[in-house]
């Protein structure tokens, strides 16, 4: 009976509410963040720990192997990359006579963190949420006390859903670089494929494009082919020579597609016809393990078609009107991602009133990141513009979705970061910046001010923040 009653009482405490805050619960402070990467111990220890985790949840490597996975690296373009891929499979009807059930998983979330684990399109429902999520972690306590951290253990979470699920593909993206990531404990990728490289967690990877290249190609599996689209020489020069290193079948240059001039793609920005290329890469390669051979040459197959024309991937390039004001809404936060969402903002329709700018890059050179995106606005006049920290709401704060620990909190507190930003606006611009504590309170300010048109940028936490004020849940 007491054994009984603990059970129940165990039951009614566990909710999709609880998973959350004990996910949060994994989530490394600032100073923790500091400290190992001071030790360097973030890469050397990486896979040999995340084993030691597969094994206390009781994930096989058989198991993982089986996942059919299309593993992709890179700095930009990772989510948009396999975001298409998945689209493009989910058109097919393979030999088993239906389509593939396929798994996505991919970081960070905007909304809801069970964004990052998909299946057919479709986060995670929040009761097999709850009920995966307890599974892995009542698995790890039989080992003592310790838990992975955050993305480890959502890594785990992730291959759990996906192996009980029994998906026929899984579409995989790395979270940081590659050589040392959770997921690359995956040994027998389908295909691995890497985006455009940029610089880009500099105290992990390193700060040239020659380090970065070399984490990145990390995912290159002995016996399996590996392609990337174009790279500037010296990265390039690093990718063919792990190629190499790594015996893969075959290393590829994906070039942009010529039958993507009249694909309207369902991402926005020129740019993502380079990640549409690739993705029509990888999913032929999965495609071709199952017997499908399509002639990829100058044209594609109306599957291909309509799987790059019907995918969603919000937060980049994204416009969304809510109470007749446009959010141009787009998560770049490197120089070249924020030159793309600038340059994109730009190019659209003259907007009917004033535009309005609202910007956060907490943890990043985020004063040179500005100054990258001013540059790519081409002139536009902004009639007001807001710095803000990633603080989703002004009374109850974070969204419980969208808490962060990783940084300093005295200096987010402080509004350090985004006081220095307008300083750096009035610099560059001779206009006077508003500084607010939270996303909402910016949304509000700029809406008062009367402007029609809306670019949120420098941040896929300040993005989601924004989606999330403005009423979006997870699609």
């Amino acid at each position: 009976m007491i054994l009984a009653r603990h059970a129940i009482s165990l039951q009614r405490r566990r909710s999709y509410k609880s998973s959350i805050k004990d996910l949060n619960s994994l989530q490394s402070n600032a100073q923790t963040i500091q400290a190992l990467r001071a030790s360097g111990k973030m890469n050397v220890d990486a896979i040999p720990e995340m084993r030691s985790w597969l094994a206390k949840a009781g994930i096989q490597q058989a198991d993982l192997d089986e996942l059919n996975v299309i593993h992709v690296a890179g700095t930009k373009g990772k989510g948009s990359t396999c975001a298409m891929t998945a689209s493009i499979l989910s058109k097919y009807r393979l030999a088993y006579g239906r389509s593939p059930r396929i798994g996505l998983y991919t970081s960070p979330h905007l909304v809801s963190v069970r964004e990052r684990i998909q299946i057919d399109g479709e986060p995670l429902p929040e009761e097999e949420w709850t009920d995966y999520f307890y599974q892995v972690w009542d698995a790890l306590a039989k080992h003592g006390d310790a838990r992975p951290v955050y993305f480890r253990f959502l890594t785990l979470l992730a291959f759990r859903c996906f192996i009980e699920e029994g998906v026929d593909v899984v579409v995989l993206e790395c979270g940081v670089g590659g050589e040392h990531d959770s997921t690359n404990v995956i040994t027998k990728p389908v295909v691995a494929g890497i985006t455009s490289l940029d610089i880009d967690h500099v105290h992990v990877l390193g700060h040239s494009l020659p380090e970065i290249a070399w984490h990145k190609a990390g995912i290159f599996k002995e016996g399996a082919p590996a392609m990337t689209v174009e790279q500037p020489t010296e990265a390039m020069e690093v990718l063919e020579k792990r190629a190499a290193e790594r015996q893969v079948t075959s290393f590829n240059v994906v070039p942009i597609h010529p039958a993507l001039d009249t694909v309207s793609l369902g991402v926005g920005g020129n740019v993502q016809r380079i990640n549409a290329s690739l993705a029509i890469a990888l999913a032929n390669a999965y495609l071709t393990t199952q017997g499908v051979d399509e002639n990829l040459g100058r044209t594609l197959p109306k599957e291909f078609i309509d799987g790059l024309e019907q995918v969603r991937w919000p937060g980049r390039c994204e416009r969304k009107v809510v109470d007749s004001v446009e959010y141009c809404l787009d998560g770049g936060h490197t120089t070249a991602s924020l030159q793309v969402a600038g340059s994109w903002f730009a190019s659209l329709p003259q907007a009917d009133g004033s535009l309005a700018l609202i910007f956060n890059q907490q943890s990043r050179e985020a004063d040179l990141l500005l100054k990258d995106l001013h540059a790519s606005l081409a002139g536009l006049s902004f009639a007001s513009v807001v710095f803000c920290t990633n603080k989703t709401f002004a009374q109850a704060g974070y969204a419980d979705e969208l808490t962060s620990l990783n940084n300093a909190t005295d200096s987010v507190e402080a509004l350090e970061v985004q006081h220095n930003l307008a300083k750096t606006w009035e610099r560059l611009t001779g206009q006077k910046a508003e500084v607010l504590p939270s996303i909402e309170e910016a949304l509000a300010h700029v809406k008062k001010q009367g402007s029609k048109r809306v670019l949120v940028t420098g941040s896929l936490h300040l993005v989601g923040g924004a989606l999330a004020v403005l009423g979006r849940g997870p699609e």
